[in-house]
């Protein structure tokens, strides 16, 4: 008997996890060792490859000690999350050894998947194949769900509503990127993150751009794994508050907040800038007059 060799879809299933990472050595290994477990416990072989924008606490070289097959890229500190997040699955999605039907695991460095995670995924990848899938989060201590699939909640083309995870499978409009699988087939089909975002807003985007094609987010059952909401600092003033808003992390940021707009609502994305910056300083100014001034410094 002649022995063929398997074909593509004959392939065993991998899968390529993606994160981005930036001095936080402790939350990146942990992060790490839970993915593990849950590629252990799921039985599915796991490739990671982590973009490293610019550590200076070790990062990397942990990640290298804990897994020396790791695909590690280094930045200089100025990707953040979306660059990082786009340059890393492009090496994924360039690969020669990497089948259609692998599955891209994006994963943020402070989520601690839960042991079955990616056996949840894999079940439900196996009855939608095509789909982009999301897992919710919880607090750490409170359990309340931190991050999600959103739906549409007003005109606004920034106006989401987090959908509470039930126990079952739910149509979402978009998502939080903080655990997402998708097939490598539709992340090509998808043209990847937009890594021309500076941080946020990337993952919005790809989960309009999915909706746009045909292409179902779901939110998967439940909660997945923990990952703590990032809350501001109390105490800021304004000025420090609207400058963090429009920094190169936030989601009013100058060149992202365009590039969003522009995209979602090309005939109108003028109108919806200067209303985004608005509301926020009426939001501001009347949440820091209902408690009991405002310091501008």
């Amino acid at each position: 008997m002649t022995n063929h060799p398997a074909t593509d879809s004959q392939r065993t299933l991998s899968v390529h996890a993606i994160l981005a990472c930036h001095n936080r050595r402790p939350l990146t290994v942990e992060s790490l060792r839970a993915l593990v477990q849950a590629a252990s416990d799921a039985e599915v072989s796991l490739s990671v490859t982590v973009y490293d924008d610019g550590s200076t606490d070790g990062t990397a070289e942990a990640v290298r000690e804990m897994l020396p097959a790791a695909t590690i890229i280094r930045g200089d500190g100025t990707a953040f999350w979306a660059k990082s997040m786009a340059v890393a699955e492009s090496a994924i999605l360039e690969r020669v050894d990497v089948s259609q039907h692998d599955l891209i695991v994006w994963l943020n460095d402070d989520v601690v998947l839960d042991s079955g995670a990616l056996s949840t995924s894999l079940r439900i990848h196996a009855e939608r194949p095509r789909a982009v899938l999301v897992g919710a989060m919880r607090d750490p201590g409170s359990c309340e769900m931190t991050y999600s699939g959103m739906t549409r909640a007003g005109r606004h083309p920034l106006r989401y509503q987090a959908v509470v995870s039930r126990d079952v499978v739910v149509d979402v409009d978009t998502f939080n990127g903080n655990f997402v699988v998708v097939s490598v087939a539709v992340a090509r089909e998808i043209g990847g993150i937009d890594g021309e975002y500076s941080h946020a807003l990337a993952d919005i985007d790809y989960g309009l751009r999915c909706r746009k094609r045909g292409i179902d987010v779901l939110l998967m059952p439940g909660t997945l794994g923990t990952c703590p909401r990032n809350e501001s600092p109390r105490g800021l003033s304004i000025i420090t508050e609207w400058k963090r808003f429009v920094g190169p992390k936030g989601g009013g940021n100058p060149a992202s907040l365009s590039r969003y707009l522009r995209k979602s609502s090309p005939a109108s994305w003028f109108v919806w800038l200067p209303v985004t910056y608005a509301t926020w300083w009426a939001k501001n100014l009347r949440r820091r007059v209902g408690d009991g001034g405002v310091e501008a410094k």
